[in-house]
């Protein structure tokens, strides 16, 4: 420790910034120049660019019943690569929560940030490296009925989370649907907030193609998991309010602030049977999909591709299966390495290639949501004008 206050500034920074971030906060107490270098927000990008190459984070959120037989939301940690000796590296994160978390949701996850939110009013920030949790402001756009004679009613229709390359902040979008009694619809709204600033705005929402000012057509269906962020982009599953309420993806651009309808393969559309879900294989996204059935499942991979002229086609990558005792698919992990839920709150780890699976000694009920997590320094207190550059 005293060796390195003697380095130039620049090694003793390059050695620092590749330390365990659990080192780094411990270290923050030993001088006030590392205080100050450790919440600077291009040490913390710096931080997580070296992280990239480092060990790989499963978050893993799962409902479990504790001792006094009350059922909490668990936040784990499992690494990987997994070793070889057999055992399975995983560790409960202690999260400084103090509402009820058994029905909150994880609606995003950027740059070691996750938010969480009951998807009616409250929306949470939290760096589970830190231990950082941050409740967002009021919303400017859901209203309260104050009497009898409020005949309109508002709710959130959907929320993400992400960050916005241009801006170099962090987003959460929330989109607010308004009904007037007894079942007359108005047009949805949109609020964006910003982490610098800590505070919403009303945004307009163009329609991808015309430029037009219009409502959104299209209601996201709560289904956590299939949506997700990814490279500056938030993804929801919905229907159309037009042609016949077709099944489409709805995507949010964080740096544009522009909706976008994605088309889902036509083979997809009309099977209300099946299930889907959304992921990352190999930096690309795709998409599962896979029929109810008490026998065996099989699930078929759809990767995405953008073309030149921003249109979305898609391909049938592979078909995994029939496999037997399986709920979902939870995350890619690996080219080869997909993580699963299986019946009766268990988590396998199941490879492509050779088509053998691994119980992991890890256990839960119904609800499980995984993706891979780096961690960071990145501050979730708004209002503080920070900007990270990554």
């Amino acid at each position: 420790m005293a060796a390195l206050g003697h380095l130039p500034e620049e090694v003793m920074i390059e050695i620092l910034s590749r330390l365990p971030l659990e080192s780094l906060l411990r270290f923050k107490t030993v001088r006030k120049s590392w205080y100050a270098l450790i919440n600077d927000p291009k040490f913390a990008t710096k931080c997580f660019c070296n992280s990239l190459h480092q060990q790989k984070h499963i978050l893993l959120k799962r409902l479990v019943t504790k001792n006094s037989g009350n059922q909490e939301n668990v936040f784990s940690f499992l690494k990987f690569p997994l070793p070889f000796d057999g055992s399975v590296p995983v560790y409960d994160l202690d999260l400084p929560f103090e509402e009820d978390f058994r029905y909150f949701e994880i609606r995003g996850h950027s740059h070691g940030v996750l938010c969480l939110t009951d998807l009616r009013k409250d929306i949470f920030l939290c760096n589970p490296a830190t231990r950082e949790f941050q409740k967002l402001p009021r919303s400017i756009l859901l209203t309260e009925p104050l009497d009898e004679f409020i005949r309109i009613t508002s709710f959130t229709n959907a929320v993400g989370f992400g960050y916005d390359s241009k801006s170099k902040d962090f987003k959460v979008v929330r989109v607010v649907d308004f009904v007037e009694l007894p079942c007359y619809f108005h047009p949805s709204r949109v609020e964006v907030y910003d982490l610098s600033k800590d505070r919403w705005r009303e945004i307009q929402t163009p329609d991808r193609w015309s430029g037009i000012q219009s409502p959104i057509c299209s209601k996201v269906f709560l289904t956590s998991c299939f949506e997700m962020y990814h490279e500056g982009t938030y993804y929801w599953w919905a229907n159309t309010k037009v042609e016949g309420r077709a099944e489409i993806i709805r995507s949010f651009d964080m740096s544009e602030e522009v909706f976008r309808p994605i088309p889902v393969p036509k083979s997809l559309k009309g099977k209300r049977e099946a299930y889907r879900s959304m992921g990352v294989l190999n930096g690309s996204i795709v998409l599962f999909h896979y029929p109810w059935s008490e026998d065996g499942r099989e699930f078929d991979i759809w990767g995405m591709e953008n073309d030149e002229c921003g249109g979305v086609s898609w391909s049938k990558l592979l078909t995994i299966g029939p496999l037997y005792g399986i709920e979902k698919p939870l995350v890619f992990v690996g080219s080869h390495e997909l993580l699963m839920e299986a019946n009766g709150g268990q988590v396998i780890l199941y490879n492509t290639r050779t088509q053998q699976f691994r119980k992991l000694p890890i256990k839960g009920h119904e609800r499980f949501h995984a993706t891979v997590f780096v961690e960071s320094l990145v501050s979730v207190k708004g209002g503080n004008n920070l900007t990270y550059e990554f």
